[in-house]
């Protein structure tokens, strides 16, 4: 009886050490053995920017600081773990324009990353200031256009649509304006019903740079800046038919030349540059759309 006794004793003590198993529940989770956690680390992050006072933003969080390079370090990812992060510039390269450019980048935590946001993007993104354009450069914006009965004009960055309006005066058949500014497509459609013109012009919320239907257009009014024209540039060419004039009030299109530029005096001496450029079959050839 007592060897029986011993026995069943040193079964039991056997058990409790944990390598055996008596058909008993599993140990309070307190006395179970735990996996280590993964190991984490940090990545240090170099992001060159396009201006000094540039906001920088990574995964919708801003960065603080200023200058052209800007170093973190993330907060602790989970190593080998193959992450992606958005990184986002916004800056303003004059008084009157807000640009905003993005780039999605993956990485491998505990890696060193650089990220350049410098080189202009195609899906850059712009917002100008609303500056007035003057009556008597409206005016000989439409002239140097050549308006006709024939024309449908669009207007991207339309502002209180006061070209617009008065293209259809002249003879347009029909004008549409887009603009990003809520408080400007109001102040546009007012004025679009106050001339009468509702049936004849539409005025759209949205940025102008996502225009889907420009292939109509016979006639584009421009008064957006460098940024905005350089990045409107290549939809032109590939929307708009031969034929189609564009008109810009003071800002050029980098190597696309214009074909006529004229100058406007105001009654204080200032001079104002319009230029015109024709969408040709040699314009769309040299960008491979012919």
């Amino acid at each position: 009886m007592k060897l029986i006794l011993l026995l069943v004793s040193a079964l039991l003590v056997f058990d409790m050490h944990g390598t055996a198993d008596l058909g008993r529940a599993p140990a309070p989770r307190s006395l179970q053995a735990t996996k280590p956690a993964a190991t984490q680390v940090t990545s240090r992050i170099t992001v060159t920017v396009p201006h000094d006072e540039t906001e920088l933003t990574v995964q919708g969080k801003v960065i603080a600081g200023t200058g052209t390079s800007r170093t973190f370090e993330t907060s602790p990812l989970q190593k080998g773990v193959t992450y992606r992060y958005t990184f986002t510039a916004t800056w303003q390269p004059n008084t009157y324009t807000t640009m905003t450019r993005s780039k999605t980048v993956s990485f491998r935590a505990g890696e060193r990353l650089a990220v350049d946001l410098r080189k202009d993007d195609p899906n850059d993104r712009v917002q100008v200031q609303y500056v007035p354009t003057p009556e008597y450069v409206v005016d000989a914006m439409i002239k140097l256009a050549g308006v006709s009965a024939a024309d449908v004009v669009y207007e991207p960055g339309c502002g209180d649509a006061r070209i617009t309006i008065a293209a259809v005066k002249s003879g347009a058949r029909k004008g549409v304006g887009i603009d990003i500014d809520a408080d400007r497509v109001a102040e546009s459609r007012t004025r679009v019903k106050e001339a009468g013109l509702e049936g004849k012009i539409e005025i759209r919320l949205g940025d102008a740079l996502d225009i889907q239907d420009l292939s109509e257009a016979t006639v584009v009014f421009l008064y957006m800046g460098d940024h905005f024209n350089m990045l409107i540039r290549p939809i032109l060419w590939k929307a708009l038919k031969v034929g189609t004039r564009v008109v810009s009030h003071r800002f050029t299109m980098g190597d696309w030349k214009p074909d006529k530029t004229v100058s406007v005096d105001n009654p204080a001496g200032e001079e104002y540059k319009l230029h015109l450029w024709i969408v040709t079959e040699e314009v769309k050839r040299r960008r491979g759309l012919m």
